[in-house]
């Protein structure tokens, strides 16, 4: 991951995974807004819908969100938090 900024109340960044992994699980401390660059994501939110993107979308998760995202590697996402 690098974090290509990092303010008061905002943060963006680069993720990357390219290795076998299994699921990862992440409960969303702020609001993220994210693109998948390469790659695809299929991202189950507890008590809500299931996500499938793929390169090219776009999606918006709610603070607070219990997710567990099950990755096509290589994998690529810009994200911001807020």
């Amino acid at each position: 991951m690098h974090i290509l900024c990092s303010d008061v109340g905002v943060e963006g960044g680069l993720s990357r995974f390219h290795g076998a992994s299994g699921p990862v699980v992440w409960t969303l401390p702020e609001r993220e807004t994210l693109i998948v660059l390469e790659g695809g994501a299929r991202i189950e939110i507890a008590d809500g819908p299931t996500l499938e993107l793929r390169a090219g979308d776009i999606a918006s998760l709610p603070a607070g969100a219990r997710t567990t995202w099950h990755l096509s590697l290589p994998f690529k996402e810009l994200w911001l938090m807020r």
